[in-house]
């Protein structure tokens, strides 16, 4: 069946600032709320409303929360320029378009993330940066060629030793 699946990333837990201030003496309002009928049904709408900003935010990958990954994002975007600029020259890139869409590539193989995009933003920085190589068939097909030429060819002198019998 193969290896179980590894759970995926999280994020440390944050230390509460006031861990303990519900129950520093006094009573807690939303046990209180709870032994009317009233507080029920108010507390119950509260629960039902959807929530504005659940989770983390878009574009954050697992294990890391906004304010982690800000700083990890800005040093990508500068090695992205960096790099860039020597690509550009070495290449010889003059497109404001080419070198933007490069640099997004460069920040995305440089951030974490899924494999996937960055393994697609590499191969697009390829497809720009290098030239792909020639296909080999056609080499293949030649000397397959002169191999079958040769071997139609017969030699004069094979056919002069040859003494066995006729089928």
């Amino acid at each position: 069946m193969g290896a179980p699946k590894s759970p995926r990333p999280k994020a440390p837990k944050k230390d509460l600032t006031y861990p303990l201030k519900a129950r520093m003496g006094k009573e807690n309002y939303f046990s209180k709320m709870m032994q009317t009928e009233e507080g029920r049904a108010l507390r119950k709408q509260w629960s039902s409303k959807p929530k504005k900003n659940a989770g983390r935010p878009q574009g954050t990958p697992d294990g890391y929360t906004l304010e982690m990954i800000t700083p990890i994002r800005n040093q990508a975007k500068a090695d992205a320029e960096r790099i860039v600029k020597i690509m550009a020259s070495d290449n010889e890139i003059d497109d404001v378009y080419a070198i933007e869409a490069l640099k997004a590539a460069v920040e995305i193989m440089r951030e974490p993330g899924q494999n996937r995009d960055r393994l697609t933003a590499a191969k697009m920085v390829l497809d720009f940066t290098k030239i792909k190589p020639v296909a080999k068939s056609e080499i293949v097909v030649g000397k397959a060629e002169a191999f079958l030429e040769s071997l139609l060819i017969a030699d004069p002198e094979e056919e002069q030793t040859d003494d066995g019998p006729e089928t």
